[in-house]
């Protein structure tokens, strides 16, 4: 199907028929033109058709005119151009159905000149139309930024005020558990014998720690499960009995409290107040400084309880040592007293059997010599003795004669004449008389000297009568008198 649309017939002026003839299918430039050529056709595109058509009464050319909407004629053999009118339907439709030319800001054609001041302007145009769009933008955009911006902050403010609450708490909470436990490190002190310079030394830290802690605003600051150290110290005091309440608590006026002349009246003891804690100190109210000052009671209240500790540790000890001597002293003094009362016994045991008459078993030995036999606590008491010399001079005391028998009392008197006592009569007897030797039986020897020194510690003593220079002297006899 031809593209092409017809054209009616056309009178002529003179009133004569054309024969018809079929439209020229217009032609459009597809791309700009050189400008030299638009300049020569006066600034108006032509559109061409395949085949130029000539009126047969005129003979000229018709070309359709994209800009003008008129038809172009060339009247045929003159090289002219003569404008006809082409609005015709016809025309139209061609000029409809004839792809439009490339539309350009600048008109083609002209001087340089005009056309770079002409581009200039468009540049102006632009930048200034683009700055505005630009600046439009830029103030939305700061408007947003602005926007994000104060959404940021309130939420970095609230995240804020959010961790310096928990902050906060955390702090009053470490504040609360140090100042409970510097209420009992103070009373273990106290019972404790704690210094009372420390004992002081804690209590101002936990006052300063407790003005921290209600420095705090109180919007911020958390409700505090807990009474005052004032109020748990009034509590734990003792009550008052009923005598001590019923009775006034003298004044100074009162005539009664007045002391006799030459005393002195005890001064009665001013209530405690608590030292005023500086402003300074609280001023700086802060979760960081109530930390520190957590820290501070704790380590004080640490270090009290540690000594207390000790000290409880030390006076048990000491109670124990007071407790154990004391045992043995008591196990002493038992012991002493059953000795004392056996020797009291042994000394009324013999007192049954005459002078020379006591039998074997009811006297006794000593340990390192058999043939040594006394009353029991002579011998005792002559153990002793013993002891001590052989520490002194590195052996044990020579003995020559312990109890003598009435028989024996008789031999001696038979040998020995006056320097023997009556049978019946002698020390030996009774079983309470030594003889010694070993340097003891001669006045002026180291070991006499020692034992004039020592003997009357352990009860044996050397008698008056056989003294140096006496009726009848005799060193080596010595006798017990417990």
């Amino acid at each position: 199907m031809s593209d092409r649309l017809p054209i009616p017939a056309r009178r002529s002026r003179g009133g004569k028929h054309v024969a018809p003839r079929t439209a020229a299918t217009p032609v459009v430039p597809s791309g700009p033109r050189d400008d030299r050529t638009a300049a020569r056709t006066d600034h108006t595109p032509v559109v061409t058709g395949p085949t130029p058509r000539t009126y047969a009464d005129t003979g000229a050319t018709v070309r359709p005119s994209v800009d003008t909407g008129t038809a172009v004629g060339v009247p045929a053999g003159t090289g002219t151009t003569a404008r006809v009118s082409a609005d015709t339907g016809a025309t139209r439709a061609v000029l409809h159905r004839a792809p439009r030319a490339r539309a350009h800001i600048l008109p083609r054609g002209g001087s340089m000149s005009a056309r770079v001041a002409q581009g200039a302007v468009v540049a102006v145009l632009a930048i200034g139309l683009g700055g505005t769009v630009t600046a439009a933008a830029s103030a939305k955009g700061e408007e947003q930024q602005a926007a994000l911006t104060a959404e940021a902050d309130q939420a970095t403010g609230q995240a804020h005020a959010a961790a310096h609450a928990r902050a906060v708490d955390q702090a009053v909470g470490l504040a609360d558990d140090a100042i409970e436990a510097s209420t009992a490190a103070q009373t273990e002190g106290q019972q404790a014998a704690v210094d009372t310079a420390r004992l002081a030394e804690l209590q101002a830290a936990t006052d300063r720690l407790e003005a921290l802690v209600d420095a705090l605003p109180e919007d911020v600051r958390p409700e505090r499960e807990r009474t005052s150290r004032a109020a748990d110290r009034s509590g734990t005091e003792a009550p008052a009995t009923t005598d001590e309440a019923a009775e006034p608590t003298p004044t100074a006026t009162d005539p009664a409290t007045q002391g006799t002349p030459g005393t002195t009246a005890s001064p009665t003891p001013a209530a405690t107040t608590e030292a005023p804690v500086e402003r300074a100190d609280v001023d700086d109210a802060s979760p960081a400084t109530i930390r520190d000052a957590a820290a501070e009671v704790s380590a004080l209240t640490d270090e009290i309880r540690t000594t207390a500790e000790a000290n409880r540790t030390a006076a048990a000890a000491a109670q124990a040592q007071a407790d154990a001597e004391a045992a043995a002293a008591a196990e002493a003094a038992r012991v002493a007293a059953e000795q004392a009362a056996q020797r009291a016994a042994w000394k009324q045991s013999l007192l049954g059997y005459a002078n020379g008459k006591i039998p074997a078993a009811a006297l006794c030995g000593v340990s390192w010599d058999s043939a040594v036999q006394l009353r029991c606590d002579a011998a005792e008491a002559l153990e002793q003795l013993n002891a001590a010399y052989v520490a002194a001079f590195g052996t044990n005391m020579s003995i020559s004669d312990s109890y003598r028998s009435y028989a024996g009392q008789v031999a001696c008197r038979r040998t020995k004449g006056w320097l023997c006592a009556t049978p019946g009569t002698s020390n030996h007897g009774t079983g309470v008389a030594i003889d010694f030797g070993g340097g003891i039986e001669s006045f002026g020897t180291t070991q006499y000297a020692w034992m004039k020194s020592n003997a009357d510690q352990f009860s044996w003593t050397h008698p008056s009568w056989a003294e140096r220079g006496s009726s009848k002297p005799e060193a080596w006899h010595w006798e017990y008198v417990g």
